[in-house]
């Protein structure tokens, strides 16, 4: 606890200012803030979304692509910003937006807002796994709501450490939640069964990577919340996101598309729903039980950019606005936001990442690594995100979540070319941090 404390009062102090290269860190940690986030039962959620639309094996085609989209167009620049300035992404967002406009859109837009309808979800999930073992009446199924709503902030209250090994202590739970449920889905359906699915509906590949897409751009586009904490080098950001993004978000999207599959047989309609799946394949209660330590490892990630976000625009001690931030997310779990998980999902993909374009083409294109904070509300920046946010909800070619970020990006350089207010010279730090 002395250690937490000591990481506490850390994150206190750099929540406003940049990290100093004596305190940075192994490319591990923020790595592992990741695979937590991702090692989640939401990412079987996502498999299960994905094999409504699209076969088996377009599936994991559409998860595969979305990630490595993620990787290369928002985890890799935004997290090299936060590694080469060492500040948070709601102070990023100030170069393009203005610390007001950064306040509304990288702070509530990004983060608070989505983050908060996320933690619901995953609040509700491990709640509705505890009431499949131990049914309830709605009351206490509100308290034990609020209990864990409570208790799954507690770590991102205190820092990076503390959720990194979190993480790695719910991996054996993942592990035997796979292991159960793929075994299940052989035994039932049988591996030709599930090469042989179609959906009454074909979406098509790119429908399911502008899923896959939305199911993580929240935690991509903070990246610089966790990656301001390591070395100022390529490698290091590209590794945190290969070893953070991919295995856990693969292994656990296709044994959900797997247990999807069979849970149809049961008479489950809404193969996104992962407690019914799993309460269909008789999931053996102690791992249902047990099911809340995943969701804890997605929750605090919601929870710690949060807490930062608030404080930039509030003000006020991190520690318990990360409290303050999971009531409100608690209040979404009571009222069954769970029940809105795929249209929450195509919302972000539509309006996350034109935040993240405008970021990247400021640092990169128009300032060119001279990172230069704006006050008030810089409205280039807005209204580009406005217009690629609109234009990626609208527009059905390609991949509406890339659609967007590149219009954005696109917009948002061409105003700052055609007024020559682009950067002549690259000041660019040594990644020596």
């Amino acid at each position: 606890m002395k250690e937490n404390q000591s990481q506490s009062n850390i994150e206190e102090q750099y929540s406003q200012k940049p990290i100093p290269g004596s305190m940075r860190k192994s490319w591990f940690y923020p790595s592992s803030v990741f695979l937590g986030m991702c090692a989640v039962l939401a990412s079987s959620m996502a498999g299960g979304s994905l094999i409504s639309g699209l076969t088996f094996l377009e599936s994991i085609v559409a998860m595969v692509l979305g990630l490595l989209a993620l990787l290369i167009f928002i985890y890799v620049p935004l997290g090299k910003i936060g590694a080469e300035q060492g500040l948070n992404t709601y102070f990023i967002g100030e170069c393009a937006f203005g610390k007001r406009g950064s306040d509304f859109l990288t702070a509530f837009i990004v983060t608070i807002i989505p983050a908060a309808a996320w933690y619901g979800i995953q609040v509700s999930i491990a709640t509705q796994a505890l009431a499949a073992v131990f049914p309830m009446s709605k009351l206490v199924f509100n308290i034990v709501t609020i209990i864990f709503g409570t208790v799954f902030a507690i770590p991102a209250a205190y820092g990076l450490l503390s959720m990194a090994w979190l993480n790695w202590i719910s991996l054996p739970v993942m592990i035997y939640v796979i292991i159960f449920g793929v075994f299940k889905a052989l035994n039932v359906s049988g591996m030709e069964g599930i090469l042989a699915y179609t959906p009454e509906t074909n979406m098509g590949i790119l429908w399911g990577i502008n899923m896959q897409i939305g199911m993580i751009a929240i935690g991509c586009c903070s990246v610089s919340d966790f990656t301001r904490w390591i070395k100022n080098k390529w490698n290091d950001v590209t590794y945190s996101g290969l070893a953070g993004l991919f295995p856990a978000t693969i292994v656990l999207g296709i044994a959900g598309m797997m247990m999807a599959l069979t849970s149809a047989q049961y008479g489950v309609t809404e193969s996104w729903n992962i407690i019914e799946v799993l309460i269909s394949l008789k999931m053996p209660a102690m791992a249902l039980i047990l099911v809340f330590l995943l969701q804890w490892t997605t929750c605090i990630t919601s929870v710690y950019s949060s807490s930062l976000a608030l404080h930039k625009v509030f003000g006020g001690n991190r520690f318990y606005l990360a409290f303050l931030f999971a009531a409100g997310g608690t209040v979404l779990a009571i009222i069954n936001i769970m029940s809105k998980f795929l249209g929450f999902v195509s919302l972000l993909a539509n309006w996350v990442p034109p935040i993240a374009g405008v970021i990247i083409a400021e640092y990169y294109f128009v300032s060119k690594g001279n990172f230069k904070r704006r006050e008030a509300i810089y409205w280039p920046g807005v209204v580009s995100v406005i217009i690629g946010g609109l234009i990626a909800s609208k527009l059905t070619f390609f991949i509406p979540a890339i659609n967007g970020l590149i219009i954005s990006a696109v917009i948002y350089f061409v105003y700052h070319k055609v007024l020559g207010l682009i950067t002549v010279s690259k000041t660019s730090k040594d990644e020596v941090l």
